[in-house]
């Protein structure tokens, strides 16, 4: 993430919700659909709509990017 956050620092705020904190979120992680694995990537338009979501922690730099890249060019 933190190369990412280098390549983008100018136009994305990442903010990394630790998973100690899910018991604090369960609300959002049912609400985004991650239930069952309680891990996942969901990215935000500038207006709040949710662009992506990537459920569980088994992506890399590219899925990230592309998430990244599809959610620049939503709004």
């Amino acid at each position: 993430m933190s190369e990412l956050q280098a390549d983008y620092a100018e136009r994305v705020s990442f903010v990394v919700v630790p998973a100690e904190e899910t018991a604090l979120r369960g609300d959002e992680i049912e609400e985004y659909g991650f239930t069952d694995l309680r891990h996942g990537l969901v990215t935000f338009s500038c207006s709040r709509a949710v662009v992506v979501k990537l459920p569980g922690h088994q992506f890399g730099k590219d899925e990230i990017r592309a998430a990244v890249e599809a959610t620049l060019v939503a709004d």
